[in-house]
């Protein structure tokens, strides 16, 4: 019981950070950052911010919408 009271949480819960950044005057102050749960700064994983990488899903991504 203890586990899920750390992890599960009202599903409002999940927009929380994102209508912080968005309306809050503190947000716009933020641009740029990787924000965490709940509207504070974290660190983003070292491989989302691989350029290399981030051009493979691009082209992949591109690829995968092509016929639409």
């Amino acid at each position: 019981m203890v586990s899920q009271q750390r992890m599960l949480y009202p599903a409002p819960f999940g927009a929380l950070t994102q209508l912080w950044a968005g309306t809050s005057p503190e947000g716009t102050s933020m641009n740029g950052k990787y924000l965490i749960p709940w509207a504070r700064v974290g660190k983003a994983n070292p491989v989302g911010e691989d350029p290399q990488l981030a051009g493979e899903l691009w082209k992949w991504l591109d690829e995968q919408v092509a016929d639409i």
